[in-house]
């Protein structure tokens, strides 16, 4: 989510820290401690993962410094997550144990066949996690039987039995993602996982050059993009404007404009801490809004055109969060966001490692 004007100076800001990747290296392995020889290691929400040999191993190079998840990953196993503070030059030990899972791929086939309902509900459960945008049109989970999908209390609840297969025809990834835990109702979605991104091979230099634009559009506006973007002080330069809002003594909401300089504080490390205390209202006239913002069930304006400029609200806990030199958070539910960023799910993702080219 940033023009080219951002790419010369986040290479300058981040060039100490760039110069010196780091290791990240260990075993998977099972509850009894026998290695298990193909199991996905990836980073969570990037393009970086490898698979263990034939002794569990696995290792990752050339890893730039800052804040990961490492996810161990295989079909008949629960995931294993770990946190990751990466420093430059840093060689990390990682082992992952994974435990057997507790329910079988046949159980959840059987009753999907079984139940007609379950169709109605794996498109609410796509529409909640994937999106509603145009994005959201082209992307879809290619083995949905892996689910189970329940309904109670007029709340959708979700497991999955092997990572979910997505496949995203509009911006050209193929997504590995552990589903950790989903709930879904009429007024609120709630779910947590981990995405392995591969970039799919283009059919011609045409669909190459849509999908490189559409990953570029995709990247501009989004949280990512606003975050690096305060990182190196180009945030108004690149479209973004900045307002406070408090509520006072009396329940009233009071807004004033924060100049970039409030909000970003960068360590000689690169790494960032942004400071809101109240809601902080982003609007970003960089890219317009989408059309089918409009259509959201969580849209609630009384308009039927598409503003110019998209606009959205972040809610830091206890108004303070530390984001690393990629601009990733170092703790993923430490800024809440709401408005149009909070319309762009799953569908609309870049990987955390991605940058638009210069020329997009």
């Amino acid at each position: 989510m940033r023009p080219s004007l951002l790419l010369p100076l986040l290479a300058v800001a981040l060039g100490s820290a760039a110069a010196q990747p780091a290791v990240v290296a260990g075993t998977v392995r099972d509850a009894d401690g026998t290695p298990l020889p193909g199991a996905s290691v990836y980073l969570s929400g990037t393009t970086r993962g490898t698979s263990a040999d034939a002794g569990g191993r696995f290792r990752l190079e050339a890893v730039p410094p800052g804040a990961y998840r490492v996810v161990g990953s295989m079909v008949g196993f629960a995931p294993d997550v770990r946190e990751l503070r990466l420093a430059p030059g840093a060689q990390a030990a990682v082992d992952l144990s994974l435990a057997p899972a507790t329910r079988t791929l046949g159980d959840v086939g059987v009753e999907a066949e079984r139940d007609g309902r379950w169709a109605r509900r794996l498109a609410w459960f796509e529409k909640a996690l994937l999106g509603e945008s145009a994005n959201a049109d082209s992307t879809h989970v290619l083995n949905p039987e892996v689910l189970d999908l329940r309904v109670r209390w007029g709340e959708l609840r979700a497991e999955a039995t092997a990572p979910l297969v997505i496949e995203n025809r509009a911006l050209g990834y193929r997504l590995t993602y552990d589903l950790h835990a989903f709930r879904a109702s009429a007024t609120s979605v709630r779910y947590d996982g981990d995405e392995h991104f591969e970039a799919m091979a283009p059919a011609s230099p045409a669909q190459a050059e849509r999908w490189a634009a559409a990953r570029a559009r995709a990247y501009r506006g989004s949280l990512a993009h606003l975050l690096q973007s305060l990182l190196v002080g180009t945030a108004e330069a690149e479209g973004y404007s900045f307002e406070i809002a408090r509520e006072d003594t009396y329940g009233a909401w009071r807004t004033v404009r924060a100049p970039t300089r409030w909000l970003m504080d960068v360590d000689a490390d690169g790494w960032g801490t942004l400071r809101v205390r109240g809601r902080l209202d982003v609007t970003y006239a960089g890219e317009p809004e989408e059309p089918a913002y409009l259509r959201s069930e969580w849209f609630r304006e009384p308009r039927r055109r598409p503003d110019s400029a998209q606009r959205s609200s972040l809610t830091v806990d206890r108004g303070r969060a530390r984001v690393d030199p990629q601009g990733t958070p170092e703790d993923p539910f430490s800024i809440s966001t709401s408005g149009h960023q909070a319309f762009e799910r799953l569908a609309d993702r870049v990987p955390e490692d991605y940058r638009p080219p210069p020329d997009l």
